[in-house]
């Protein structure tokens, strides 16, 4: 049997899409519960979280 272990930053690449894909799809939800449902879903530490929520708040900022 082989054992891959997936490198850290997959699973916060995963998430991003996971979380972009589901804005597009219901923008009605809230996107700190996005983020908590991509943390549980690919096993994210509080730390990547963090990063998630900087990451989509950056994100929604308007341009100057």
């Amino acid at each position: 049997m082989t054992n891959i272990l997936e490198k850290k930053g997959d699973n916060l690449t995963r998430a991003i899409n996971y979380i972009d894909a589901g804005l597009k799809s219901k923008p009605d939800v809230p996107l700190h519960k996005r983020i908590s449902e991509a943390g549980a879903r690919f096993n994210l530490t509080p730390k990547d979280e963090e990063y998630l929520t900087r990451f989509f708040k950056r994100g929604q900022e308007p341009s100057p």
